[in-house]
C-alpha cells in the first residue's frame, strides 16, 4: 500500500546540479530499480512531506550498496547538488531508507594553520571578514581594495616551522606584495593601519596567500616508487589523444604537450598523462628537473572523472605565473585557482599531493625536505580515483615538455595492510579466467 502522508519527498537525479533523469521516492527502496533509476545518482533534493511534523528528525538515509548495505549517508531536508561532496568517500546511492536520525553527515574542512581578520576601516572598524584559506580574489569576500586593518592569530593547526601571509595588489596572487611572517613563538599580530607598515601597499589588496612550511607528514610508509630505471613500473597507463608518446632516458621520464592540450573542459581533457587507479588516503610525490629554457609545464593530478579533478603543476616561463607552482581544481566545468608557490628560480621542483578523506593538500619544495603548503581544498571523490603525472600547454603558452625524475606514493602505517588487500583483489580480477578469455579474444 503506498504511503499517503510521506514525511519526506526525495527527488533523485542522474546528473550534478539536479540535471538528467529524475525519480521521486517517498518510501524505502532496496535498489536503484526500486527507486526508478538506472544510472548513477549524483544529486538530490529532499523536501518536507505532509507528514513531516509527526517526526521532525526524519532523514533520508542513503546507502552506496543495495539492501541498505555499505556506507551510509543521512540527509535532512535540503538541496544537495553533489552528493559526493557531503561525506567521506560515499559512492552513488544504491538503496534508501527513511528513519528518524539525530545525526547528519557533513563535509570536512581540513586544517586551519592561521586565522586572519580583515577590516574595511582603520583601527579594526567597519565590515569584518574571517579568512582561514587562500583568497585568489578579495571580491569573493566583498573587500576588493578596501582592507585597511588586520589581525592575525595562530590557528589550531599552526606548523612548528611557521607561516607567512602575503597580501597582493592584483587577483590570483600577482602584483605588489606585502608579506607578514608568523613564527611559532608568536601568538597574534595586529595592524590598526596598513599604511604604517614599511612595505605597505595601502588598501590595494586583491588576493591573499597563506604559506606554511613543514618537514613532516603522517604518510610515512612508501607503497610505490618508480625511478624509471628499467622502463615504466607495473600498473601505469598512457593517454594522449593527440597521438604523442613518452620516452625514458637516463632514468628520466619525458613527454610533451602541444599548444592547447590541457586537463580542462574547454580542452576536452586531452592533456597527455601517465596514470594509475587507487583508493583510500595517500600522498603522491615527484621531482621535476628544470632546464634553462624554462618550458616545463605539468605536474601531478588526482581525478575522479572529467567533472572532478585537482592538479598541482609547475608553470612555464611564458605562462602568467612565470614558472611558479599553481594549484587548481576543476569541477562542474569550472576551474578555480587555489594557491601559488614562488619557484621561479629553482633548478628543480618537488611536488606533493596528500589526500585525507575528502581534503586534498598541495605542497611544493626546492629540496624535498622543507615543504611549502600552496593550497588545500575539499573535493568529494568516491573510490577508486585516478592519479598520475601530466603535461599541459594552456592556450597562452607554446608547446611544452616536462620531465619526471621519480614518482612515489606513501600511506599511513595503519592503512598499508588494507591497501595491499585492495591490490590483491585487483590482481585477482585482472587474472580471472573471464579476463584472460577476453584478452585472448581481443588479440
Amino acid at each position: 500500500m503506498p504511503i499517503i502522508r510521506p514525511r519526506l519527498v526525495v527527488e533523485l537525479y542522474e546528473g550534478w546540479a539536479f540535471s538528467g533523469r529524475r525519480a521521486v521516492v517517498v518510501e524505502n527502496a532496496v535498489s536503484r530499480a526500486d527507486m526508478g533509476m538506472h544510472g548513477r545518482i549524483f544529486s538530490a533534493r529532499i523536501f518536507e512531506g505532509p507528514g513531516f511534523e509527526t517526526s521532525p528528525n526524519q532523514k533520508a538515509v542513503l546507502y552506496d550498496r543495495d539492501r541498505y548495505r555499505g556506507n551510509r549517508l543521512a540527509l535532512a531536508p535540503g538541496f544537495y547538488p553533489n552528493i559526493q561532496d557531503l561525506a567521506h568517500r560515499f559512492g552513488s546511492p544504491e538503496s534508501i531508507r527513511f528513519e528518524a536520525e539525530s545525526e547528519s553527515a557533513g563535509p570536512q574542512w581540513g586544517s586551519i594553520p592561521i586565522v586572519i581578520e580583515t577590516y574595511n576601516w582603520p583601527n579594526f572598524g567597519g565590515r569584518r571578514q574571517t579568512i582561514v584559506r587562500d583568497i585568489p580574489n578579495t571580491r569573493e569576500i566583498g573587500q576588493e581594495n578596501t582592507i585597511s586593518s588586520i589581525k592575525i592569530y595562530k590557528g589550531p593547526n599552526f606548523p612548528r616551522k611557521g607561516c607567512r601571509v602575503t597580501f597582493y595588489s592584483e587577483p590570483n596572487f600577482a602584483g605588489l606584495r606585502m608579506p607578514i611572517e608568523m613564527r611559532s613563538t608568536e601568538h597574534y599580530k595586529e595592524f590598526p593601519s596598513l599604511d604604517d607598515l614599511p612595505h605597505s601597499i595601502g588598501n590595494d589588496i586583491s588576493s591573499i596567500d597563506i604559506a606554511c612550511w613543514s618537514d613532516r607528514s603522517e604518510f610515512t610508509v612508501e607503497t610505490l616508487k618508480d625511478e624509471f630505471q628499467n622502463g615504466l613500473g607495473r600498473g601505469w597507463r598512457w593517454r594522449d589523444p593527440e597521438g604523442g608518446d613518452w620516452n625514458l632516458r637516463h632514468g628520466v621520464l619525458t613527454f610533451s604537450a602541444k599548444k592547447g592540450q590541457d586537463l580542462t573542459y574547454e580542452a576536452e581533457h586531452n592533456a597527455p598523462r601517465i596514470y594509475q587507479y587507487t583508493r583510500g588516503d595517500f600522498a603522491i610525490e615527484t621531482m621535476l628537473p628544470l632546464s634553462a629554457g624554462g618550458l616545463e609545464h605539468g605536474g601531478l593530478y588526482i581525478r575522479k572523472d572529467e567533472n572532478r579533478c585537482v592538479r598541482l603543476e609547475k608553470t612555464c616561463r611564458p605562462h602568467d605565473f612565470h614558472g611558479d607552482v599553481m594549484f587548481q581544481r576543476h569541477d562542474w566545468r569550472f576551474t578555480r585557482l587555489l594557491g601559488r608557490a614562488a619557484m621561479q628560480d629553482a633548478k628543480q621542483t618537488f611536488l606533493r599531493l596528500e589526500r585525507k578523506g575528502d581534503v586534498i593538500t598541495a605542497l611544493a619544495s626546492v629540496d624535498g625536505e622543507l615543504w611549502e603548503q600552496c593550497g588545500e581544498t575539499v573535493m568529494g571523490m568516491s573510490d577508486p580515483v585516478e592519479y598520475g603525472m601530466m603535461a599541459s600547454a594552456p592556450e597562452e603558452t607554446p608547446d611544452t615538455t616536462i620531465q619526471f625524475a621519480y614518482f612515489k606514493s606513501d600511506r599511513r602505517k595503519r592503512d598499508v595492510r588494507e591497501f595491499h588487500r585492495y591490490l590483491a583483489r585487483r590482481d585477482r580480477r585482472r587474472n580471472s579466467p573471464r579476463v584472460r578469455r577476453t584478452v585472448r579474444t581481443l588479440r
